[in-house]
């Protein structure tokens, strides 16, 4: 039996005519964020609902925490924490009495429920504001205080769908530097759904790009991108003034910014182009101030991971 926190072999799961799933095999280890991204309709919510036991696969096999959650839901309930995009929350409670109340349901007596709300807020961020009614918190804040719902029973596997939209810069700040401190005793896990590429980049061990419901990449941030090197860009800046005219006829094709004495043009992973670019302006007669490797980002990776899968 697997040891990976959730582990998806070949899912598939259909709405009648509508494939959500298609052959989809992902795992989750002990000890990391992984990142599940891919654009609206991919199946990335059909997928969250079969890990919360909503939904039973058509085929393939589903386990998290080594069992079927369909089965045995009751077993890992307690070790799961699930934040939504939209969480709702009690507002006319403060953010203990919520903390609190949600302790009680995992059988806290009420000392040590107070202390564990205490506790998740300061993990939030939030520990000044514990006694404030949760009607006056923004969207930001809220998040927060969904998390530290998800915190309280310190569960084995965190399950975040959309944490970062429509957050403030200090909420996704946090956030950000929150994530990383969960799994580093290597006991937890978090899932994370996201149409954010760059927080994402940011804070993910391993990513997977979906589309049509099967995964198109997988990998860490560096692997993915390292996939879309094919379209790295190369930035050369010219010592002196030069004409467009004269660059186009030096390097067909290449874009030149004229003002900025900037010559762009998309490179080779191997570097072959980029040696034949620099060899042909020098016997031209033209200097060279800089030049610059512009790497693939994950978003621009991950365009081109989907826009492959959308070619007949």
């Amino acid at each position: 039996m697997s040891d990976d926190f959730v582990d998806l072999q070949s899912v598939r799961k259909s709405f009648g005519h509508t494939h959500a799933l298609r052959d989809l095999s992902v795992s989750v280890r002990p000890g990391e964020v992984f990142a599940f991204i891919g654009p609206n309709g991919c199946g990335k919510t059909t997928t969250l609902r079969l890990l919360l036991g909503f939904y039973r696969a058509d085929g393939g096999s589903v386990r998290v925490l080594g069992h079927d959650p369909r089965r045995a839901f009751h077993e890992i309930g307690p070790r799961v924490g699930v934040m939504l995009e939209q969480p709702g929350v009690c507002q006319h409670l403060t953010a203990v009495e919520y903390l609190e109340y949600y302790a009680g349901l995992y059988g806290m007596r009420p000392r040590p429920a107070c202390a564990r709300a205490r506790a998740v807020l300061e993990q939030v961020k939030l520990s000044t504001r514990g006694n404030e009614l949760l009607k006056g918190f923004s969207k930001g804040m809220r998040q927060r205080v969904s998390l530290a719902r998800c915190l309280l029973s310190r569960p084995n596997l965190l399950l975040l769908d959309e944490p970062f939209d429509g957050v403030d810069v200090e909420a996704r700040r946090d956030m950000l530097e929150l994530l990383p401190t969960l799994v580093h005793d290597g006991q937890t896990s978090v899932f994370v759904t996201s149409h954010n590429l760059p927080e994402v980049e940011r804070v993910s061990d391993r990513v997977a790009v979906v589309n049509h419901g099967r995964v198109v990449g997988l990998g860490s941030p560096e692997a993915l991108r390292r996939q879309a090197r094919n379209e790295q860009r190369l930035v050369i800046t010219l010592a002196g003034a030069v004409s467009r005219r004269d660059v186009s006829r030096i390097v067909p094709g290449a874009d030149y910014d004229e003002a900025r004495r900037e010559l762009h043009l998309a490179t080779g992973a191997n570097g072959t182009q980029r040696d034949a670019v620099l060899r042909s302006l020098l016997e031209n007669g033209l200097s060279v101030a800089a030049v610059q490797e512009q790497t693939a980002s994950l978003e621009e990776a991950y365009f081109m991971l989907t826009r492959q899968e959308d070619q007949p």
